[in-house]
């Protein structure tokens, strides 16, 4: 009988233990960059009406212009020079959000979002001043 009790107490408590491991994991989002803040990963999503997903693409800020590269189909219709307008003002601790437009095409534009703490944001963030 006490053995039952016990064994039914580990297997809560592991299911706990796993169920808080995953939030604590969870909380974290991968992202690479480089040591410069030149070049790293971002999500993306245009701005139009049918598009709400975000896609995750690799970014290169090369002098005044970004330019995004990806694998896979949805980042094909991402690739190429983009300029950044400016940073958006979305309220988000974890998060900073830049607005970047199609350069040559005035009707495309994206919003770029990156970790608030990553090396990129200095980049960006001088970027967006010029």
């Amino acid at each position: 009988m006490i053995s039952d009790f016990s064994n039914a107490i580990s297997v809560v408590a592991f299911f706990a233990v796993g169920f808080g491991l995953l939030k604590v994991i969870n909380r974290f989002e991968p992202q690479w960059v480089s040591n410069d803040g030149l070049r790293f990963t971002a999500k993306i999503s245009l701005d139009s009406a049918t598009t709400d997903k975000w896609i995750e693409v690799r970014v290169l800020v090369n002098g005044n212009e970004i330019i995004i590269s990806g694998r896979g189909r949805k980042a094909r219709a991402l690739r190429d020079k983009w300029t950044l307008s400016y940073s958006s003002d979305i309220e988000d601790s974890r998060r900073r959000h830049y607005v970047i437009t199609r350069s040559g095409k005035t009707n495309s534009n994206a919003l770029l979002s990156v970790p608030a703490k990553s090396r990129c944001v200095a980049v960006l963030d001088a970027l967006a001043k010029t």
